[in-house]
């Protein structure tokens, strides 16, 4: 499979699918333009696309999960645009343009984070949505969702990453906690609630599920080694960030190439989780395989 077409042409119709979904708002809330500024940025659309990936490698038709993956993307920008306000990482540049309360001002864009998190939820309960799934499989992914971008999950994260900043004695278990909980959690709800709505065994959700983590976990650290060794204009956002709001990162404790590996060995240690499923997961492993050496 060429990989590169692959992901450019879900991230089409997840992005598609994303202004559909938002249109609605449009005539009803004067926070449309901070909301489809910040959602409909030029993003990899990575976390929707593994849920389509994941849903695709069991069921014929990916159209009826299509807005959990929006709703997912919608969740992650929400993260975004907080991560980047002044009172956190204080970020100019996002996918290669300004950030969201750099154009609408910090108190629309938090209200607008605010938002895309609510109507994530609405858009997965939405009866027209929940129709084509078992009610026992819906009430699940909608415990899913909640608990990845809650305080177990996101929002646990992100506290942790605050009240470490200029922590000088942070450890390797606590960068892991952080990553777990911040970037992993996202990327294995994408692919866990996907296989809880094709209705797979407990033994290779929790596969998948593994998989997922150790894929967030890499996903990470490769986000922190371009961090430090990229360019705006290439990754589309600032660099230098970790540094600038002294955060620690596997580069900070181990150095860019020591940082390298260990991305390297959680991607594969990731990949091993679903290799005993032969080639029904092959997608999923090309694109952990790609995401490992991106360069953006």
């Amino acid at each position: 499979m060429e990989i590169k077409k692959y992901l450019e042409e879900k991230k089409q119709k997840i992005d598609n699918a994303l202004e559909v979904l938002l249109a609605p708002l449009k005539e009803h809330s004067v926070l449309y333009a901070a909301m489809s500024y910040g959602l409909l940025s030029p993003g990899k659309r990575i976390r929707p696309i593994l849920m389509l990936s994941t849903y695709n490698a069991s069921a014929n038709s990916e159209d009826e999960i299509i807005p959990f993956a929006c709703s997912v993307e919608m969740i992650h920008a929400y993260s975004l645009i907080h991560d980047d306000l002044p009172i956190m990482d204080n970020s100019d540049l996002r996918r290669g343009r300004p950030t969201c309360h750099k154009i609408y001002g910090s108190d629309m864009a938090l209200l607008a984070g605010d938002a895309l998190l609510s109507y994530a939820f609405e858009i997965i309960s939405n009866p027209k949505v929940i129709k084509s799934f078992k009610q026992e499989a819906v009430a699940s992914v909608l415990h899913e969702y909640a608990f990845a971008s809650g305080v177990k999950g996101l929002v646990g994260g992100q506290v942790m990453d605050v009240v470490t900043t200029s922590d000088e004695a942070i450890d390797e278990e606590t960068i892991l906690y952080i990553e777990k909980k911040k970037t992993a959690a996202l990327i294995t709800l994408s692919i866990r609630a996907a296989a809880i709505l094709a209705h797979l065994e407990d033994s290779e959700i929790t596969a998948l599920s593994r998989f997922g983590e150790y894929l967030g976990i890499s996903y990470q650290i490769v986000d922190d080694v371009l961090d430090y060794s990229s360019k705006p204009e290439v990754l589309g956002k600032d660099i230098g960030q970790n540094v600038k709001n002294k955060k620690a990162s596997f580069v900070s404790l181990y150095g860019i190439e020591k940082a390298k590996e260990i991305a390297k060995e959680y991607s594969f240690k990731g990949i091993d989780f679903i290799m005993p499923y032969g080639n029904k997961y092959e997608t999923l492993k090309e694109l952990a395989l790609y995401l490992l050496e991106r360069n953006k």
